[in-house]
């Protein structure tokens, strides 16, 4: 009886240490990280580098701060001794910046290079704040679209790429993990990655600030919608050598890219003109009268769209089906390219054709 009690003792308190300790770090479900472009995004490669004069900082991170401004000390959530709570998302690490008594406008950074350009990219990443309450957390994550390097040597005093970078919401609540998330495309083969805080205190007692991060990936993403953003202007021969064939039920285009990118058609299918229908006179006449058809203008909109095609090559295809004998197919060829310093969608067109 004795040695029953004491083994239902011992698994009750084996369960409450097990509850305590979710708890306590606040685990959640692992992110599949087999298309994360990010290195370290979960901050578990281990050790954390070591800088002057008592940093550690993730592996394939690094620090950054605003020029003679205050500069937070960096850590490991988990380093051993360590005085911050062991918090985290996931895999027992991460990142954390504090500062007693002094806000700062600091962060980390990650260069990420292979990427295709005027591809999307999201960034996605966990942020929490601690602090008195009343603070505001200020922490967001951003892309820098040029891919360079936000600081050599961990002070900023070129504010130009953080003006430049595509910025997320920012956090708002505290002691709350909250992820944020943010789409930019790449102006070359590079992104870089930016964590983000400049907290407020929200009185005038002395603050402290704790920013941490955790469980970040940088994947390709699409479109909303799958659809290009819309075009600027025609093309200028980046879109050529446009073709089509039609069947009583579908409409086959080809065309030529001089240069890679993404590409697709888009469409609007009109149905056949109703016949006039005939008007009788009311007069007494062994004839009818019917008005003529008044021809009127259809917009070229274009609410459709096929696939978006991010084949190499020169040679492009699109098939719309589903068409029927008699229907008008108003569509448009688009394709998205780096042109100079910026992403551009161009177009050739306007076409029409009417199914036979």
């Amino acid at each position: 009886m004795v040695r029953r009690r004491y083994v239902l003792w011992f698994a009750t308190l084996c369960v409450s240490f097990v509850l305590l300790g979710i708890a306590y770090s606040e685990i959640q479900p692992v992110v599949g990280l087999s298309d994360n472009l990010l290195v370290n995004g979960n901050f578990d490669q281990l050790p954390f580098d070591w800088f002057y004069p008592n940093h550690f900082v993730a592996r394939g991170w690094d620090r950054w701060w605003i020029h003679g401004t205050v500069l937070p000390e960096y850590d490991d959530v988990a380093k051993p001794g360590g005085v911050r709570a062991k918090i985290y998302v996931d895999g027992g690490h991460a990142q954390v910046y504090f500062k007693w008594g002094n806000a700062y406008t600091a962060g980390l950074f990650q260069v990420v290079d292979g990427l295709t350009p005027c591809r999307p990219y999201e960034l996605t990443m966990y942020a929490r704040t601690h602090s008195l309450p009343g603070a505001y957390p200020g922490s967001r994550i951003g892309l820098d679209p040029r891919g360079e390097q936000l600081t050599p040597d961990g002070a900023v005093k070129d504010m130009t790429a953080l003006q430049r970078t595509v910025w997320s919401r920012e956090q708002t609540a505290l002691t709350t993990w909250e992820e944020l998330s943010v789409t930019a495309e790449p102006l070359g083969n590079s992104l870089t990655a930016i964590l983000y805080a400049s907290p407020l205190p929200g009185s005038k007692e002395v603050h402290y600030f704790d920013t941490y991060w955790d469980a970040g990936a940088l994947r390709l993403t699409s479109y909303p919608g799958d659809r290009l953003p819309g075009p600027l202007g025609v093309t200028s021969g980046f879109i050529s050598n446009v073709q089509r064939s039609a069947t009583s039920t579908s409409l086959t285009v080809n065309w030529n890219l001089n240069g890679t990118g993404g590409t697709q058609v888009w469409y609007n299918v009109v149905p056949p003109p109703t016949p006039p229908t005939p008007i009788t006179s009311t007069f007494q006449i062994n004839f009818s009268v019917y008005f003529p058809l008044i021809a009127r203008g259809i917009p070229f909109t274009f609410p459709q769209q096929t696939a978006l095609d991010y084949t190499s090559g020169a040679a492009h295809a699109a098939i719309i089906s589903g068409l029927s004998t008699g229907q008008s197919v108003h569509y448009i060829v688009v394709a998205r390219r780096l042109s100079g310093d910026m992403c551009v969608t161009e177009y050739a067109g306007p076409y029409t054709i009417q199914i036979p």
